[in-house]
């Protein structure tokens, strides 16, 4: 068998904070900016039970993630956590809903609502040319950041996470100061249907920390950062959501379900128009972080895919100089950007979410296999308590909301999905007597 060309070790250099605050940025993008009004359109004053439902979920994902990642200490993230417990076939499946669902297709989206954003302040900006001369630019100074070492990549990972949330928590220690009681008052308690709904909406809103663990590859100690980084970005995540939402009901009472930018009209009351134009600009801060995030995370899973013989081996090379998966990264950041050129939002959302949820799913019933198994490949694992509950009690409100789902669209991710397998099972089948 042919060896991997230029395949060395990449560099394990990050820290607790570098990947908790790698999936604040990630997972906080342009969405936060107009979901309060959404979700307080379904559930009112009542709206931070879909909160806590979303929370909820997520802290039991994390738990999964975070005890599949320090049992599973290899580049590639979720993909590595399904090829592991489950073989190839099943790691390709998941691996190309990473790279895809919850990678190429959320960037294209963000950068399509970060371009939208940049028009209606500077109209020039509205002309084609304009718009793919924008998409072209960033993702090729990204892809360059990244290239040029992992190092810089979380830096300006975390400058970016800085930056955008800094306004946002300005916004609700504010925004505290301005609240009217009456506009948090409820009246009786919503149907669980309603939370429900809510919380299928705001799912999209907290889809991040699985790019954040692509470089499990490049984690000092998984077995005790992954766990202490997931907590770290995960409790950040939920405290600003909920923080904001409360102040944006509090603030704007029953205005807050039909306002269009609900956080700038929010600003608008606490701070006065310059908090408005702050909330705009943060806008673009935000979907610029997620994106340089993103750039910096899953080119690894393309890297991983090569270094497995799934992807073409060309994508497995390492910069001799700065040791980044250099091809892998250019070759997401084109793919990236095409599908920001062609795809439209509400299509690259829908995908996303379902393709992502469907990922979590393998993931949660990956955990059961490999604590059966007892893999554990940089020390004692981090193993979370209470047996089967935590990752059971995930797969069922995973299977729940996917029920939610319109039939078109969980027909299309079925049949997706399947196609996926067919491919890699083909692709397994001829590897093997080749």
């Amino acid at each position: 068998m042919d060896a991997v060309p230029d395949s060395a070790p990449l560099k394990r250099v990050i820290g607790v904070a570098s990947l908790g605050l790698n999936t604040v940025n990630l997972t906080i993008a342009a969405g936060i900016f107009g979901l309060p009004a959404i979700i307080a359109g379904l559930l009112g004053a009542q709206a931070i039970l879909a909160y806590l439902v979303c929370a909820a979920l997520f802290g039991l994902v994390g738990l999964c993630l975070a005890e599949a990642g320090s049992r599973v200490g290899r580049a590639g993230g979720l993909y590595a956590y399904a090829s592991v417990p489950f073989g190839p076939i099943v790691g390709g499946i998941a691996g190309t809903l990473l790279w895809t669902a919850s990678g190429s297709v959320a960037d294209a989206a963000i950068v399509n609502l970060l371009v939208d954003t940049l028009a209606a302040v500077i109209p020039p900006l509205h002309a084609q040319w304009a718009r793919v001369a924008i998409i072209v630019a960033l993702f090729t100074t990204v892809a360059l950041i990244n290239v040029r070492g992992v190092t810089h990549g979380v830096r300006l990972s975390i400058a970016l996470t800085i930056i955008k949330i800094a306004p946002l928590a300005l916004l609700v220690i504010g925004g505290l100061f301005a609240l009217h009681p009456a506009n948090l008052a409820w009246v009786g308690a919503p149907p669980l249907k309603s939370i429900g709904q809510a919380a299928v909406v705001l799912f999209y809103a907290f889809i991040g920390v699985e790019a954040a663990l692509n470089m499990s590859g490049e984690v000092i100690r998984p077995s005790r950062t992954v766990p202490r980084g997931i907590l770290l970005g995960l409790t950040t995540i939920g405290a600003l959501y909920m923080g904001l939402q409360l102040v944006a009901q509090g603030t704007l009472g029953a205005a807050l379900a039909a306002s269009q930018a609900p956080l700038v009209d929010t600003a608008n009351v606490v701070f006065g128009h310059w908090g408005g134009r702050l909330m705009v600009l943060a806008v673009a801060i935000s979907a610029s972080g997620c994106l340089a995030a993103d750039m910096l995370s899953t080119p690894r899973v393309l890297h991983a895919f090569a270094v497995q013989r799934q992807l073409p081996m060309a994508l497995a090379r390492v910069h001799p100089r700065f040791g980044t998966p250099w091809v892998a990264i250019a070759t997401y950041a084109t793919v990236c950007a095409v599908f920001a050129l062609t795809g439209t939002f509400k299509w690259l959302a829908i995908m996303s979410s379902s393709g992502t949820l469907l990922l979590y799913l393998i993931c949660c019933l990956g955990v059961l296999r490999l604590r059966a198994r007892n893999v554990a490949i940089d020390g004692a694992p981090f193993t979370i308590p209470f047996g089967p509950l935590v990752p059971v009690a995930a797969c069922v409100i995973i299977v729940w909301m996917l029920s939610t789902l319109a039939f078109r669209e969980i027909w299309f991710t079925l049949a997706a999905v399947s196609a996926v397998g067919i491919v890699y099972a083909f692709w397994e089948y001829w590897r093997t007597r080749t």
